[in-house]
């Protein structure tokens, strides 16, 4: 912070035209030479004030680090009207009115202005500020310091009368009189204006709502800030760019009825295309256009150019003057923050509703699934309880239906041994038949009996060891007959190193009878191949080959499941349940083993069985 001694001369580094020279310096947009960047930072060390720069209307635009470590704020924050905050709410309109000079470029100026620090006080502050555009009659930028004087300030030996702008050279009485009763005047309108900027601000907050209310709040609040204007116009860009379209209207109590207020096309199309404040002015008004009439974008960096505000006077043409001009300009900046947040709070409404609603759906499907998961267990339960109940009422009637069946065969083999000089040979014909009908009603009673038995889990296995050629060989005598009567050839091929397994014999002849049986059923010409040999030593495969009729592509995956055959017919060719493969699935997983299918229609199907050579005794649960 820069010292002062007792005799209230300032203990600078440089002088007065030389810090506004430096400024120059830093402020200007001419290219330098060597590192702009570095050159800027030497300057601000060695400058020990607050350099900033702004627009004619005060708008800041450049503050340099020395700012932030005066008052806390970062630079940025300072920017626009931003500074103001820091600056005492007495001694704002005149900061502001300061920069607000006429057309022609004044000489450099200084005012004392209270600032407040980083520590919350308020100290007195000198600002000192000169154009920034010397090369030219009209202010477009100042460039100044702010030097702290509290302490010069705050000695009893100073003046107590204090004035509001210490001139750089000292004036007649006559021109000092007329100067500070324009100055005066300027003070005036900028303390205006800011009410006015206060009262639109308060105004929109008070009218919060939706979009819709939010535009009309924004007419009706210009109308009501800036005293000038008789009515007020937000016409906001369309949603395909293809025009403006006026969304609100303020004032129209200003008119009558059936009136409605409307400025030129151009007006409000060359403030939204140049982004900067239009104001056109009629000497003569004929009723249908206003006399002024002032437009102005919509614009911030957040949200871009939304569109255009406008205001108009229907017969004073000097109602509407450059600095309403400029007050419209900064009301246009604020309406478009205030309507990208209520863009933003639409926008997020609308996804908050969305997302009530996708909640809402996926609660309803949850508990849809639920009531459909419920509804499933609910069904499996009845399923498991009649597949039980069909188990066991299957084991009891296939029980019930082998002690007569047993005893049918039994007396009809009894009878052709026995007695078959006493019967006719139509007689003997008919108990063959008999008997014939007998042993296949009883195989399937056997297979509906056993599948019973392995799906309520009542079916152990009875490991031991036992010569696999030999059952294989025993398994092909046994339908070796019915295929020489059907002129097919059938052939066994065992290749083992070790023959001997350990296995459940009977429930493996039972796979093989099944797998034979079917074979010869099926197969008409050609031929039957069994095939045993070894995968390793501890694996072993059984395949057998027919070229038999073949199963049709689309029963092929199902030929394993119980109940199942390709022709489900009452008037089928082929008799039987169709629990031959689905018993011999389940007696090979008893097993630990595994059975495919493959086939061709009209060309034969190939069973391949692969199980382990040892297997160890244990129960099906299911």
């Amino acid at each position: 912070m820069t010292q002062y001694d007792g005799n209230k001369s300032f203990a600078l580094e440089f002088s007065d035209s030389e810090i506004l020279d430096k400024v120059s310096e830093i402020t200007s947009p001419q290219p330098q030479v060597g590192d702009c960047k570095t050159q800027e930072n030497r300057l601000w060390s060695a400058i020990p004030h607050i350099v900033w720069k702004t627009n004619a209307d005060g708008w800041a635009t450049y503050f340099c680090q020395r700012w932030e470590e005066y008052t806390g704020v970062p630079a940025a924050a300072a920017l626009g009207f931003g500074y103001l905050a820091q600056v005492h709410p007495e001694d704002r309109p005149r900061l502001l009115a300061r920069s607000n000079t006429s057309k022609f470029s004044p000489p450099s100026y200084e005012i004392i202005f209270r600032l407040r620090t980083r520590e919350g006080i308020y100290r007195w502050n000198l600002a000192r500020g000169t154009p920034a555009n010397l090369d030219s009659q009209e202010v477009l930028e100042w460039a100044g310091t702010y030097t702290e004087i509290d302490a010069i300030q705050k000695t009893p030996a100073a003046p107590q009368a204090e004035p509001e702008f210490l001139p750089a050279q000292v004036p007649s009485k006559n021109n000092f009189t007329a100067k500070n009763w324009c100055e005066g005047r300027t003070v005036w309108d900028a303390e205006h204006e800011l009410h006015a900027i206060d009262r639109f601000t308060n105004l929109l907050s008070q009218r919060a709502g939706s979009l819709c209310q939010l535009l009309q709040g924004i007419a009706d609040a210009t109308v009501e800030a800036i005293a000038g204007a008789e009515f007020c116009l937000v016409a906001l860009l369309e949603y395909d760019c293809s025009g403006l379209k006026v969304s609100a209207v303020g004032g129209t109590e200003n008119f009558g009825e059936g009136t409605t207020p409307h400025v030129q096309n151009k007006l409000l199309w060359k403030a939204f295309a140049t982004g900067e404040s239009v104001l056109l002015r009629s000497e003569s008004s004929d009723g249908l256009l206003p006399a002024a009439a002032c437009a102005a974008a919509i614009e911030s960096a957040p949200s871009g150019r939304l569109g255009v505000l406008a205001i108009g006077n229907g017969k004073d043409s000097r109602a509407i003057d450059r600095h309403t001009q400029q007050l419209l300009a900064v009301m246009g900046k604020q309406a478009a923050i205030a309507i990208n947040n209520a863009l933003a709070i639409e926008k997020l409404k609308k996804q908050e509703q969305l997302l009530d609603l996708q909640n809402e759906l996926l609660i309803r499907q949850q508990e849809e699934l639920e009531k459909q998961g419920r509804r499933i267990q609910q069904q499996k339960l009845q399923l498991l309880e009649a597949a039980k109940l069909k188990s066991q009422f299957l084991g009891i009637m296939s029980h019930e239906l082998r002690t007569p069946m047993n005893s049918i065969i039994g007396f009809s083999q009894l009878l052709l041994r026995q007695h078959k000089q006493l019967l006719t040979p139509q007689q003997t014909e008919m108990v063959g038949r008999i008997l014939h009908n007998g042993k296949n009603l009883l195989l399937l009673i056997n297979d509906i009996l056993d599948l019973s038995k392995i799906e309520s889990g009542r079916t152990e296995l009875k490991i031991e060891k036992f010569h696999l050629g030999h059952l294989v060989m025993d398994v092909a005598r046994e339908f070796g007959n019915q295929a020489t009567d059907k002129n097919v050839a059938m052939a066994v091929s065992v290749c083992l190193q070790e023959q001997l397994i350990v296995n459940d014999k009977l429930r493996l002849r039972q796979i093989l009878v099944n797998l034979v049986s079917n074979a010869v059923k099926f197969t008409h010409e050609g031929s039957i191949y069994i095939e045993v040999r070894e995968l390793n030593c501890d694996r072993l495969i059984i395949t057998v080959r027919d070229t038999g009729i073949g199963i049709c592509e689309k029963y092929l995956p199902h030929i394993f499941d119980k109940f199942h055959q390709g022709d489900q017919t009452t008037t089928r060719y082929y008799p039987g349940t169709g629990l031959g493969l689905a018993l011999c699935a389940s007696l090979v997983k008893m097993i630990d083993g595994t059975i495919t299918a493959e086939s061709q229609l009209k060309k034969g199907s190939i069973f391949r069985m692969e199980f382990p050579r040892k297997v160890y005794p244990k129960t099906l649960t299911g």
